[in-house]
């Protein structure tokens, strides 16, 4: 990696940590998030392991799968930003970290392809910060990824109250 580009990423993860304490304007939009959909008649909730979310921020789109490691409390995210202004242009040296509650819990740069994995112990209410630009790094909201306490993984039924009105736009 050039040195600018470590410079400027050493930068943006700096913004990062002193915007995290704080509830900067963030444009943008939840396009799908798998958990808000119905699954098909039939379907067992238990063979959903996965879920998808797409974000979009400007003319970059964000697109997230999480998964539970087995029976552990641990998710891998992994994740690809791809800018539908500039293709052909991958979005290399983005810092990317995990926040909870304002403490960075996981972080990562961005891929020569705009990749990025993060590997973490499941809770709720997480927000993943990206720094595309880094005076203004935006915190996407990760959420409900614990089973509710008392649980059993073979009745684990999805959450699909929060259905098309949990997909919004930000602003």
């Amino acid at each position: 990696m050039p040195a600018d580009r470590i410079v400027l990423s050493v930068k943006a993860s700096i913004a990062i940590r002193r915007q995290a304490e704080t509830n900067p304007a963030e444009c943008f939009e939840l396009l799908f998030d798998s958990k808000a959909q119905a699954l098909p008649p039939g379907a067992r909730a238990s063979a959903v392991r996965g879920r998808q979310l797409l974000y979009r921020i400007g003319s970059v789109y964000v697109d997230i799968q999480l998964d539970k490691n087995g029976d552990s409390d641990r998710v891998l995210l992994v994740g690809q930003m791809l800018d539908s202004a500039r293709p052909g242009h991958p979005m290399a040296g983005i810092p990317v970290a995990l926040h909870e509650r304002g403490r960075s819990i996981a972080h990562t740069v961005s891929n020569d392809n705009g990749e990025f994995h993060l590997e973490f112990i499941a809770k709720n209410d997480l927000r993943l910060c990206l720094a595309m630009d880094r005076r203004h790094p935006v915190h996407l909201p990760i959420t409900n990824l614990e089973a509710p306490s008392g649980a059993d993984s073979s009745s684990k039924s999805q959450d699909t109250s929060a259905g098309a009105d949990s997909i919004a736009q930000h602003a």
